[in-house]
């Protein structure tokens, strides 16, 4: 059957939204797990690693009614954001909406990569599938069913990418799928978290050793976010400071959580490490006494920050005004990495590369193609790793690197290539990374 593709995404889109809540900075905690198990919330998480094979993969969960309930101690643009998406959707009440959770993961150079999100509350499914269908605009979607669930989904028409998405609805949830990957599509995330909720599908708590070190260490909380990675050494090599290395060396995982307090909020960061790293205490604590020495406007409205080391984690414990969340909160990141700044930076740029490799005589040649994404300066962006030679970016617009443009480089033989932005005041950001597999 086909229906229309825009409506169902602005469906879906309730619940990428709703995750601006999570920037609010309301957050709650407890020190750790209740006696009966893990969060409710770690119910609907598949481990992506599962679905998709990839390595690189996180979750979060953000408890909407708390947030609403507490609106009027944090700022007030974040809330109208969340409004403003909502009244895209006539079906869907945020004030009926609970907990939104998601999970996902993908390649580094954005190769594949896919999202779940499912959103938890009072919906009805009737009407939603109604605006689905009188928004039709021509674009072509299926419809079909699973485990209860009416399920929409469909592909994404583009010469860059092979993303698929899907929409499960019924009266408890509103489940998304998006997947960016030729074999495995967007229906197939949807259907993954549904079967994980089920308790049909293995957990992503019960089959990740860092999933479960997170969670075991953030507890049930009205927001928390964890992910695990490899920096890999090429990454961890261009850290200039050795203290910013001892954070790194070990790490394969990170979490945030936190407790809105009223006047005060409470962040809690925590770092998970392998098993036989030594926890950079010391490190962490000098990075952060060195960044309130050199930029106290940035802790202005930090009450304290302590620094605790566990088993196999390092954690940051952070009590601010909650006035004050945003600035706070870039200004104590920044020192964690000896570059903290009481001014406000620029965003990174959100953009997908897609790496083509053939071999050659030195190496590997390397397509660098921009798939999707923000358009960015192409003075901003270099390529750097075991790099022999590169190319101008072409078919740029007035200087802009958008999607369709590409660059050419030839590497080393099994050496890394990188996309690196460049921002004012010595911002700067990996946006993608490949291994040359020649």
């Amino acid at each position: 059957m086909n229906r229309s593709r825009r409506t169902f995404l602005q469906a879906s889109g309730t619940a990428a939204l709703l995750g601006l809540a999570g920037c609010t900075g309301v957050l709650q905690s407890d020190d750790g797990l209740d006696e009966d198990g893990p969060p409710g919330y770690t119910t609907w998480l598949y481990d992506p690693k599962d679905l998709l094979d990839v390595d690189t993969r996180g979750f979060a969960s953000y408890d909407v009614q708390s947030v609403m309930e507490q609106r009027e101690n944090l700022p007030e643009d974040p809330f109208q954001g969340i409004e403003d998406a909502n009244e895209e959707i006539e079906a869907v009440d945020l004030e009926e909406v609970e907990r939104l959770s998601l999970v996902g993961g993908g390649e580094t150079d954005y190769s594949r990569y896919g999202l779940s999100f499912a959103v938890e509350g009072s919906f009805d499914a009737a009407a939603i599938g109604e605006e689905i269908e009188s928004e039709s605009d021509g674009q072509e979607y299926e419809t079909d069913t699973h485990e209860g669930y009416d399920l929409y989904y469909g592909e994404q028409e583009s010469d860059y990418s092979n993303e698929s998405f899907a929409v499960a609805v019924d009266g408890d949830a509103v489940v998304f799928g998006m997947v960016d990957d030729e074999s495995v599509t967007g229906r197939a995330a949807a259907e993954a978290m549904i079967d994980a909720d089920a308790g049909s599908r293995a957990g992503y708590y019960g089959e990740s050793e860092y999933a479960r070190i997170l969670v075991d260490a953030m507890g049930e909380a009205t927001f928390v976010m964890g992910a695990e990675f490899d920096l890999g050494s090429a990454v961890r090599d261009r850290m200039e400071d050795d203290r910013v290395r001892d954070l790194a060396d070990g790490l394969h995982a990170a979490g945030v959580a936190g407790t809105l307090g009223g006047e005060t909020s409470d962040y809690e960061f925590v770092l998970a490490y392998e098993a036989d790293a030594e926890i950079p205490t010391e490190s962490a604590q000098e990075l952060v006494d060195e960044a309130r020495e050199q930029s106290p406007e940035a802790f202005e409205h930090v009450e304290e920050v302590d620094v605790r080391s566990g088993d196999r984690t390092l954690t940051l414990v952070a009590t601010v005004d909650s006035e004050e969340l945003f600035d706070d909160f870039s200004g104590l990141m920044g020192g964690m990495t000896g570059t903290a700044s009481g001014g406000a930076t620029a965003s990174i740029p959100q953009v997908s590369f897609r790496f083509d490799w053939a071999e050659a005589d030195e190496g590997g040649r390397v397509t660098i193609t921009h798939e999707a994404g923000d358009s960015v300066a192409a003075d901003r962006l270099s390529i750097g790793g075991d790099v022999v030679s590169t190319t101008e970016w072409s078919s740029t617009s007035d200087g802009m690197v958008q999607a369709g443009s590409s660059a050419e480089a030839t590497v080393e033989s099994g050496g890394q290539v990188w996309v690196e932005w460049s921002g004012d005041d010595g911002q700067g950001a990996l946006l993608a990374t490949s291994q040359n597999p020649y």
